[in-house]
């Protein structure tokens, strides 16, 4: 009992609530690791959240009165800008996400955040010894017009990160007004990138992409920016345990309009996460776990200062994020033109359209490359050496039996080597089935692969269909295919 009573006179004398320098020694963000569904806020199962999904998410924890809730604002088309903050401790620490529409994984990850933070259960002692140490700031929503349409720019069009300068949108005054208000200490610009990006020349999809932003053309490393370096060099040491490979670095070119170069001149100290890829995540469902965590850790590792143990060095030491990745590589494909016969490689990009709903998205396989990629990589890579190229064929049918193909039927098809079918009786307004595509035409156009032009072919072995790519998914002609969400899959 002796010793109890003398190990909490310690952490009293040594200022543990206050100044947050003894951690609690049970609990830490990686322990939430395996209890992230305890905390995920299930009401959101996909990327396209949208301002009225936030607000009512808002209401849900005002109500418990530990989150404060202020409008700051409201967007070009009058949807409220909303700023939540908890947390009594001397450090202040701000999030902003989707100031670009169409980037909601942090969005998603917020809201489990704010569910780990509004919670009272066993891990109690960890929340407490963050709230007890931060002030925390959260713009979970800025550009709520682009994401009502699923657009990367707002309802002015503009770039709402490139705008900290210009000031044209009413969003980009809100931002930077709330930031010379509080002055935090440290700042996270939250956006998604491209699926395609690598961790520098290699074939691991750059799921993480972190950038302690340059605040002028030198990129000069002051105090400011070097808080910012070492706190990303320790979130990518934690991440290594569950994202190995994964974690790369954003270029620091100096961008003068953006608004992270300008809250690290500002006095804030800033890192930008990207979330990029992960194999089969098209959700981002995982990438939004990641999130939850690295904030966690984040928070963590600022309560307790160890980030500024880190060697600067170990930031400039992640791969910078490179284009080197494609949806589908077919390596050592056979194609006969001209009487000529040659192997080579082609790359597919499945390419989002956005549906009229706004809520989901139909894919548009193309032709992004063919010729030597020996020095990219596929999400979907296959070799096919002993394989042709071979064009789809055209089924000939009545609207009738069009109507009353099933799954199986198209598969058949598929098969024999149909991927598209003309109606012999009268158009639909239907241009798909599950599998099977409707064309105007009765004839393909060409029998050869052509950049740009739509992923739709078979490939041969012995003459015979082996594999199919059906709008830029490849297919095991061995396996029944599955069709789900316009996702295509065996």
């Amino acid at each position: 009992m002796k010793n109890k009573i003398y190990i909490l006179l310690v952490f009293t004398m040594m200022g543990f609530k206050n100044e947050g320098q003894i951690k609690p020694y049970n609990f830490n963000a990686d322990s939430l690791w395996n209890q992230y569904d305890s905390y995920k806020e299930k009401t959101i199962t996909n990327r396209f959240i949208k301002h009225t999904d936030v607000v009512r998410l808002i209401d849900k924890h005002i109500k418990k009165d530990n989150f404060k809730n202020e409008i700051l604002g409201n967007s070009v088309e009058g949807r409220s800008i909303n700023h939540l903050f908890i947390g009594k401790g001397k450090i202040k620490v701000m999030f902003w996400s989707q100031m670009h529409g169409d980037e909601s994984t942090a969005t998603m990850a917020l809201f489990d955040l704010f569910n780990f933070l509004d919670s009272k259960d066993k891990n109690d002692t960890f929340r407490n010894y963050i709230l007890d140490n931060l002030e925390l700031h959260f713009i979970p929503m800025l550009n709520p017009d682009g994401a009502e349409i699923w657009k990367r720019r707002n309802a002015l069009g503009i770039d709402i990160n490139r705008d900290a300068v210009a000031l044209v949108s009413p969003e980009s005054n809100i931002l930077k007004n709330i930031a010379q208000r509080l002055k935090p200490d440290f700042g996270f610009n939250l956006h998604d990138q491209s699926t395609l990006y690598s961790v520098g020349h290699n074939k691991e999809p750059a799921t993480i992409s972190f950038l302690a932003p340059a605040f002028d053309y030198e990129q000069t490393e002051n105090k400011v920016r070097k808080n910012a370096i070492q706190l990303i060099a320790n979130l990518n040491s934690h991440l290594q345990n569950y994202i190995p490979g994964k974690v790369a670095r954003y270029n620091d070119e100096f961008e003068p309009r953006a608004f992270g170069d300008n809250f690290q001149s500002w006095g804030i100290s800033t890192i930008l996460i990207e979330s990029g890829g992960y194999k089969e995540d098209i959700e981002k469902q995982y990438i939004r776990k990641i999130n939850f965590y690295t904030l966690l850790q984040a928070l963590e590792t600022i309560c307790d200062k160890s980030y500024q143990k880190e060697k600067t060095e170990d930031y400039f030491k992640i791969k910078i994020n490179s284009k080197f990745n494609y949806d589908l590589v077919i390596r050592n494909i056979g194609i006969i033109k001209n009487g000529i016969t040659y192997k080579t490689a082609i790359g597919i990009n499945q390419e989002q359209v956005l549906n009229n709903d706004s809520k989901s998205v139909s894919y548009k396989g193309t032709i992004a490359e063919i010729g030597d990629m020996n020095y990219n990589f596929g999400y979907v890579d296959k070799d096919v050496n002993g394989m042709e190229y071979a064009a789809p064929k055209i089924k000939l049918m009545p609207q009738n039996e069009w109507n009353n193909l099933t799954l199986t039927d198209e598969f058949n098809l598929i098969k024999q080597g149909f991927l598209f079918a003309k109606l012999t009786d009268k158009d639909d307004p239907n241009a798909t089935k599950g599998l099977l595509q409707l064309t105007e035409s009765e004839t393909i156009s060409t029998n050869n692969p052509e950049f740009k032009k739509a992923a739709n072919f078979i490939l041969l072995e012995n003459n015979k269909p082996k594999y199919a790519v059906i709008n830029g998914f490849f297919i095991d002609l061995s396996k029944e295919p599955k069709v789900s969400n316009n996702i295509i899959s065996n």
